[in-house]
């Protein structure tokens, strides 16, 4: 389930740990982690006490590029 909140300046969408998302890549905001999932899967717990917030990352042209050109 996707979260939007009237104070979020960034427009992206937000998903909370126990959610089930599609492939991809989702970094937890307030650090740096980020889980990459090969297919439909849950996003993990912190484990710190916290709720979980993620963003899901949105790879660059030169970083698809670069991935496509690894993959041949």
């Amino acid at each position: 389930m996707r979260h939007k909140f009237a104070h979020d300046a960034t427009h992206e969408d937000l998903f909370l740990a126990g959610e089930k998302v599609r492939p991809g890549v989702y970094r937890q905001i307030g650090g740096d982690r980020e889980v990459k999932l090969e297919r439909e899967d849950f996003l993990p717990a912190s484990l710190d006490g916290r709720v979980a917030c993620y963003m899901r990352v949105t790879p660059t042209w030169g970083q698809m590029k670069h991935q496509e050109a690894v993959q041949v």
